[in-house]
């Protein structure tokens, strides 16, 4: 059975050459637009799904928003001792111009303790220390805008300059690179008169410490992560536009896969008829025809995994592409299963196929 499978493909070199070659750019096409629609949707989040914090306590009334919750941080430290594994979660969008780039640069300023769980550390270049030195890290996609370790960003409103001393990755907020400052350089800036927390965050789940800040702060509800991913702004319906161009894209890519492989074996079915004529069964011929489909199908898929993975490191610098090999592997396995289902609609045919009919020999 697979001797015959093989040898054909063998003999027919070119017809199945170009078979594969359709397959390979189909799950191509997939692969690469579902890797740039996740790398776009990670962008928006990327700061929260990488970050160590879990638990949110936010305002009642912010319908899981950080941009509607806000506690000031002089009460919070005057309610709760800092030493309780708690951090308040601060974000300020700001726009900063750079020497190296004509524009302003829209950044999400994020002062932290540099020795808390909400610091992410650096890739490259200093981290930041617990003093009141105007030093920030970066997102590395800042590279893009010509930023590097040394230069010195400024913010006119207030009359700031931060110098960058290192850059870190996957800290992305609102489409936006995070920048890190210490919160003791913060605090010293005195940019409001009461600086205003977004939430107050903790790693993992302690009901004694959660329930000190509920009582502390009665207004407020904890809230997971995921629920405080759903709530940034638009993320929920760029997702889900994102999610259904993806889901037509495989839709049109099964139908196409299904009646291609339905016509390659309908166009055999003479082969076939001689084949009954010779002794070969059914269930040898389907056995056959299925094991042609796979062996096409999965040399195809590879390469178009390995094809996507290249175009990965050779995309312009700080263009998001998530390269996500789980979901790779659940659509070839959904593209191998249409393909093996489009091949299996033509057994009716195989089953029906007179050997007589086939060779020409009809009375």
């Amino acid at each position: 059975m697979f001797a015959l499978a093989i040898k054909e493909i063998r003999f027919f070199k070119l017809k199945y050459s170009l078979i594969g070659f359709i397959l390979f750019l189909l799950a191509s096409l997939v692969f690469i637009v579902s890797g740039l629609a996740g790398g776009l949707s990670l962008n928006n989040v990327a700061m929260l799904e990488n970050s160590h914090a879990n638990h949110f306590f936010l305002s009642e009334d912010a319908e899981n928003r950080l941009d509607q919750s806000g506690y000031i941080v002089d009460d919070l430290l005057e309610a709760l001792p800092r030493e309780g594994g708690w951090e308040p979660f601060l974000i300020q969008n700001y726009r900063l111009d750079a020497d190296s780039s004509e524009t302003k640069l829209a950044v999400t300023m994020m002062p932290v303790d540099p020795n808390s769980f909400l610091y992410p550390g650096v890739i490259e270049g200093t981290d930041l220390s617990d003093s009141e030195a105007i030093e920030i890290v970066v997102d590395q996609s800042m590279k893009v805008d010509g930023v590097t370790i040394g230069d010195t960003l400024y913010e006119e409103d207030n009359d700031l300059s931060f110098e960058v001393i290192g850059f870190t990755e996957g800290q992305t907020y609102r489409h936006a690179p995070v920048a890190y400052l210490a919160e003791t350089a913060f605090y010293s800036l005195e940019l409001t008169p009461h600086t205003v927390a977004n939430a107050i965050v903790i790693e993992t789940e302690e009901t004694v410490l959660q329930a000190a800040i509920t009582g502390a702060f009665d207004e407020g509800v904890w809230v997971g992560k995921a629920d405080v991913i759903d709530g940034v702004p638009g993320h929920s319906s760029e997702q889900m536009s994102l999610n259904m161009m993806i889901f037509f894209l495989i839709v049109i890519a099964v139908f196409v896969l299904a009646a291609f492989f339905y016509i390659l074996t309908i166009q055999k079915l003479n082969q076939f008829g001689v084949l009954k004529a010779l002794g070969a069964s059914n269930q040898f011929l389907i056995g056959a025809t299925l094991l042609q489909v796979l062996t096409l199908t999965t040399v195809s898929l590879i390469l178009a995994i390995g094809f996507t993975y290249f175009i990965t490191t050779i995309l312009p610098e700080g263009m998001p592409f998530d390269f996500n090999s789980g979901l790779l592997v659940q659509y070839s396995v959904t593209m191998l299963a249409v393909s093996l289902i489009g091949a299996l609609l033509s057994a009716i045919k195989i089953v029906k196929i007179d050997p007589q009919q086939a060779i020409g020999r009809v009375e």
